[in-house]
């Protein structure tokens, strides 16, 4: 996540965070960058044992019937949740 982002979120490199979306949540490792945009949050998601894909739409490619892993909207907070090793 952005700096800036992890600020306004009190949020530091290495805190656990809870990411949240309409479908469901779940708790990651936080990694602050400036790699990233401010209000972009960026993580792997072909891990299973990560369940990100949790979080994510349902929506899909009608034509290739691809589902939209890599979009969603969600809020983040510092999580009191378990420990996964993963970057956010």
């Amino acid at each position: 996540m952005h700096p800036q982002d992890a600020a306004d979120n009190f949020i530091t490199d290495g805190d656990m965070v809870c990411v949240e979306s309409p479908r469901g949540k779940v708790d990651i490792k936080a990694r602050v960058t400036d790699e990233v945009r401010p209000g972009v949050l960026s993580s792997t998601f072909h891990f299973p044992e990560i369940m990100l894909n949790n979080i994510t739409s349902d929506e899909h490619c009608t034509e290739a019937m691809c589902p939209e892993y890599k979009v969603v909207s969600c809020r983040i907070r510092k999580s009191k949740g378990k420990f996964r090793e993963v970057v956010v």
